[in-house]
């Protein structure tokens, strides 16, 4: 299984843009095929602050045995590899990394971003939650295509 071939449509980050790094992104939206397994894996998380994903698609996400149209995943209490089947009629998976501060779920603050790292059967996200003083290290994980 090869990783994903067509580009994605991204929403890249101005705010790092305007400070000279234009490989930040801000949304993720990967073209898909309905049915599609995809397999997330989380590596690590170096951050004080709970880490994870957002993830949608136009028709549902089946996530251990449940039908969502959206998922947080959170780093601390999802499984090291969630697998996701995917259903779509637009042909696309919607992602971005989220945080939770004081209690509240966070995302797409001025400063959030991704960096994104091609691998043979999918791709590395590198996550930043807020600040420009950061390694993209707060949360690591892959997406692969399974089948």
């Amino acid at each position: 299984m090869t990783g994903f071939q067509l580009p994605p449509k991204r929403t890249m980050s101005s705010a790092f843009a305007g400070r000279g790094r234009t490989d930040v992104v801000k949304i993720e939206c990967l073209e898909i095929r309905d049915d599609e397994l995809l397999r997330l894996t989380f590596e690590s998380v170096n951050s004080p602050l709970r880490q994870g994903v957002w993830l949608r698609t136009d028709r549902g996400l089946h996530i251990a045995n449940q039908l969502c149209l959206s998922a947080d995943l959170w780093q601390d209490t999802s499984p090291r590899e969630v697998m996701i089947h995917c259903h779509t009629t637009d042909g696309f998976l919607h992602l971005y990394n989220i945080w939770e501060d004081s209690g509240r779920r966070e995302s797409q603050m001025w400063t959030t971003g991704m960096l994104v790292e091609e691998l043979p059967t999918g791709r590395r996200y590198r996550c930043n939650d807020f600040g420009f003083d950061t390694e993209f290290d707060k949360l690591v994980f892959r997406l692969e295509r399974v089948g």
